[in-house]
């Protein structure tokens, strides 16, 4: 299992010169644009808190385990908006630690119709602690973890990335590069590289005529050059503007392809659990139980929501 498991994680963090790396992928994507995209922050017209823990491949030793915490809000000038993420990803031996700053402006205005433009600047640490497990590695002939096993390894460096996001009344579209430049990842030479990651996302709010029922259909993809393109497609229905709950299929990422059930709970106008799990399809579904993620939402004010859904900005 470790051989496989080290094999796997090669793959994933250690790619030779010229191939390229994923960013972390979380199923809860319709709560999580302010990482992708930074057009996204203060577009919901109030301060809003964010936290999220993920673990994936339940029972897979070594398998990824992530938290995120994010804020966003719009100033005192409605059509500026700035927020801050940090997040923190363990995969077997590897660590790595991100944080980025954003800052949007709305280049429209209007009461139904909005496009912001947003810019941001990430840091991101990783490191390798190759023997902090206890366990030997064998070189599996990449040129990068060669020439780090059996030895302590980091490596800290800064990316910019911009993206737009649009709201149409009840939906929103949005293109975002988080990380525009090219980066590596490694030393002596021997360095992956992290390439532009390119997202398109879309989602809409479609209530049922004489219903308290509401549709909620979401999509993300993301594309990076020499690495596998990722969809996801989430349907969704909201009752009441209080429960939310529905399922997401995720085709495309190497050993990420899963369907996934996802749901949460609006506590109070303010404060919103949730809860999801992936039930991986790929062949990786016989080494582990599946990924469980949980989320929870604090919004000052009325936290953006409305209860007549004239504005449903709370759920983007």
């Amino acid at each position: 299992m470790k051989r496989f498991f080290y094999l796997f994680l090669f793959v994933l963090f250690a790619c030779t010169t010229g191939n390229a790396q994923h960013e972390a992928h979380y199923t809860h994507f319709m709560y999580t644009k302010q990482l992708l995209n930074p057009g996204y922050v203060g577009s919901s017209g109030n301060p809003n808190f964010f936290g999220l823990y993920r673990k994936q491949w339940i029972g897979f030793e070594g398998a990824p385990e992530s938290q995120l915490l994010t804020f966003n809000t719009p100033l005192k000038d409605k059509r500026v908006g700035v927020g801050a993420a940090v997040s923190r990803q363990i995969t077997g031996d590897f660590t790595e630690y991100l944080g980025n700053l954003s800052y949007s402006y709305d280049m429209i205005n209007q009461n139904d119709l909005n496009l912001r433009f947003g810019i941001m600047g990430t840091i991101k640490s990783l490191s390798l602690d190759p023997l902090g497990s206890g366990t030997a590695v064998v070189n599996a002939g990449d040129p990068v973890i060669g020439d780090i096993i059996g030895d302590d390894f980091s490596s800290i460096g800064g990316n910019v990335g911009a993206g737009l996001y649009l709201n149409i009344k009840d939906a929103y579209i949005g293109f975002s590069v988080p990380n525009i430049l090219t980066r590596e990842i490694g030393r002596d030479g021997n360095a992956a590289l992290e390439k532009p990651h390119f997202y398109g996302m879309a989602g809409a709010i479609i209530p049922l005529p004489e219903s308290q029922f509401s549709i909620y259909p979401n999509v993300l993809f993301k594309y990076v050059e020499n690495a596998p393109f990722s969809l996801d497609i989430n349907l969704s229905a909201i009752y009441n503007n209080i429960f939310t709950f529905g399922a997401s299929y995720r085709y495309g990422e190497e050993n990420g392809d899963s369907i996934d059930f996802l749901a949460r709970y609006q506590v109070s106008p303010q404060f919103g659990l949730g809860v999801a799990y992936d039930l991986p399809i790929s062949e990786i579904k016989s080494y582990n139980s599946g990924s469980i993620e949980l989320m929870l939402s604090y919004g000052l004010g009325n936290g953006g929501r409305n209860p007549d859904m004239t504005n449903p900005r709370f759920f983007f």
